[in-house]
This record gives C-alpha cells, sequence and structure tokens, in this order.
C-alpha cells in the first residue's frame, strides 16, 4: 500500500498540512520540522531526495505604523511587542523582519516593499485610524495574498485579525482602586493626541465613576496634556499656575504622562501621593524610576507579540487571509490586564 501524507503526518506528530507545506516548500513549518518530514518522506518512499521542493525564505515583517509617531516613539512598547514576536518566530522557524511605515509618505511604494518576500505581516496599530485601513486597501494591501494581524489596535470598518489590550477594563480597574481608597472623585490625565487606545481608556475612567455612585452631573476633571513627556510637564505646570486645583487622585492615560505630571506637581510644591494619588497605565520601565515609584496597569506586552505571530502562523498554516477573504471569520484577541501597586497612591485622609 503507498505511503500517503496522512501517515507521514501521524508518524511524526505533525498535521497533514504541515506536510504538505513542507513537501511543497512553502513557508509555515519551521526549519527542524521541515526537515523531519522530508527525511521521512525520503526513507518511506514517498518522495526521492532529489524531488523535494527548496525551502522557500521564511520571513514574517514586523511593521511600525507612524502618524506623526508621538505616541509610539515615546514609549519602549512597541520593542518589547517584538520581543515576543521573536520569540515565537523563532520556534516556528521564522525570520522577522522590521520596517517603519509613514503615514506621510508614499503609500503604493510603502505596501509594495513591506509585502514583498514575506509569509504575513503584522502592524503595530497603535496609531491606526479606520482612514487608514481605508487608504491602505485603496492602495493594494487587500490584494496581497499574504494574512496581516494587527497589534494594539482594533478597526470597527475592516475584517482583519487583531490583538488589543483590554483598554476599558484596565483603567474601570485603576479608577475603582483609587475610589476604593476613599479618594471622593477621580480625575483624568488625559493625552491631547487621542488614539483608540485611549479613547477606551477614557470610557473606562467614566464607567468606574458611574457605577461607584458619582452623579452623571458631576463634571470629569479632565486635565488635557500632550503626548510627549517635555509637553505634558509644561501643560500640567501651566494648569496649575493658571490657578488649577486638583483632585486628591488621578488616572494617566499612559505612564510617560502620569510621570511627566508627578514631575509638575512636585516643582508646584505637591506631595506624592499625600497631597495627589496618580495612577499610570503600561508598566513601562519610567514606572521604577520616577519618585515615588507608579502605581500602574500592567500590559502584557510580550504576549501580545507572542499571540500575534502565533494568529499569524495560524493563518499561514491554513492559507487564509480575513483581509483578503470575506468568507474567513475574523479572529480578534483581548488581552487581560492587572493593576501593580507601587508608591503613588494612598488611601485619602480629609485632613490631609
Amino acid at each position: 500500500m503507498a505511503v500517503t501524507a496522512k501517515d507521514i503526518a501521524e508518524k511524526l506528530g505533525v498535521s497533514p498540512a504541515a506536510v504538505s507545506l513542507a513537501m511543497n516548500g512553502k513557508p509555515g513549518v519551521s526549519v527542524a520540522t521541515r526537515e523531519r518530514i522530508l527525511a521521512e518522506a525520503v526513507r518511506v518512499g514517498y518522495a526521492k531526495q532529489t524531488e523535494s521542493a527548496p525551502i522557500s525564505a521564511q520571513n514574517i515583517r514586523y511593521v511600525i505604523f507612524l502618524d506623526g509617531g508621538a505616541t509610539v516613539k515615546e514609549t519602549s512598547f512597541y520593542s518589547i511587542v517584538l520581543q515576543g514576536i521573536e520569540s515565537k518566530a523563532k520556534v516556528y522557524g521564522y525570520n522577522v523582519l522590521i520596517s517603519y511605515f509613514d503615514a506621510n509618505g508614499d503609500w503604493d511604494e510603502q505596501i509594495t516593499s513591506i509585502c514583498k518576500d514575506i509569509a504575513g505581516l503584522i502592524v503595530l496599530a497603535t496609531e491606526i485610524e479606520d482612514r487608514h485601513i481605508r487608504k491602505a486597501i485603496e492602495h493594494g494591501l487587500g490584494k496581497q495574498p499574504i494574512p496581516v494581524v494587527l497589534v494594539d489596535n482594533a478597526t470597527s470598518m475592516v475584517d482583519v485579525d487583531c490583538v488589543v489590550t483590554d483598554n476599558l477594563g484596565g483603567a474601570y480597574h485603576a479608577v475603582m482602586y483609587l475610589l476604593n481608597k476613599n479618594h471622593p472623585d477621580v480625575g483624568y490625565l488625559r493625552s491631547k493626541s487621542r488614539i483608540d487606545s485611549f479613547d477606551e481608556r477614557e470610557s473606562g475612567v467614566r464607567k468606574a465613576r458611574w457605577k461607584f455612585g458619582i452623579s452623571e452631573h458631576t463634571p470629569l476633571q479632565c486635565i488635557n496634556v500632550g503626548i510627549s513627556s517635555e509637553d505634558a510637564f509644561y501643560d500640567m505646570g501651566k494648569w496649575l499656575d493658571n490657578g488649577g486645583k486638583p483632585l486628591s487622585a488621578f488616572f494617566a492615560d499612559n505612564d510617560i504622562i502620569a510621570a511627566a505630571c508627578i514631575r509638575a506637581f512636585k516643582s508646584r510644591g505637591y506631595r506624592i501621593p499625600e497631597d495627589v494619588s496618580i495612577v499610570g497605565f503600561d508598566d513601562m520601565p519610567v514606572c521604577t524610576m520616577v519618585d515615588p515609584p507608579l502605581t500602574t496597569i500592567r500590559v502584557m506586552k510580550s504576549l501580545m507579540g507572542m499571540t500575534s505571530m502565533d494568529m499569524l502562523y495560524q493563518r499561514i498554516q491554513d492559507g487564509t487571509h480575513a483581509l483578503s477573504d470575506k468568507r474567513v471569520g475574523v479572529l480578534r484577541t483581548t488581552i487581560s490586564t492587572h493593576l501593580v501597586e507601587r508608591e503613588s497612591a494612598i488611601s485619602y485622609h480629609s485632613e490631609i
């Protein structure tokens, strides 16, 4: 009886699809697995050594999308996500190529470039909006026969796979944490640069206040500050110098803003956390460098990278591309967050 691909798959403990990819020289299996499959195929007479297909370049591309770049460049978020992608890519036998995509550049040229000689794309979508997705499709991304996974953002307009953080839930728990420490209300250190993640965090702030019983007629104290450390420091200081009276507790859109505002408060004589408690978001390295160390919401950045690579690999294996095939269901994974307590937030005492 002739040996089949299914027989080889069962013998090696891999899928028939993996056998097919290896025998046809297509990406989607690790180098080690490919070699095992080809060796077994020759051993059992399924294929002669000379008939085995050459191993194609096994590349995927990590694209950092920039529309101005202020939000991305201010943190090391993108590099930690990359570490997660690379750890899983190594397991699957892929090389990770890294590219930047400038929203103000030539879209046709950039899309052609990033899609060349790769099996799939992982896009850091922090600064992506629906209009960017629309433009990318108009300039040919939807016609590319490769899977695409967005990280750190989702789109309501296009069926595309994505991995996101529970921004709303994280902000909600941060504000509830402060309210449960007896703070009468919690203010919001709000980035002037708005991305979807920040909008979701703002929704979490408002939801927590409402759930805690703060009247909807009590306005949320929002202090709008720049996204960079220096801009946030300047804007916070200007607000204070113009007579702003801060609440006893604040949630910040991210750790960069939180750290900058701590500096601004302290420069105007406020004590942190005795006068003002602050909680950030992301758990970036700056959290342990600021004085006092920052209580924050931890985002599983490396896990986001690993999950996006798992998702991309599955698409490569299956040969399915949700962006270009409307019949394919979309995969959307939300990674949970959790609070990391440090020293920037304490219980409220009215006598302070």
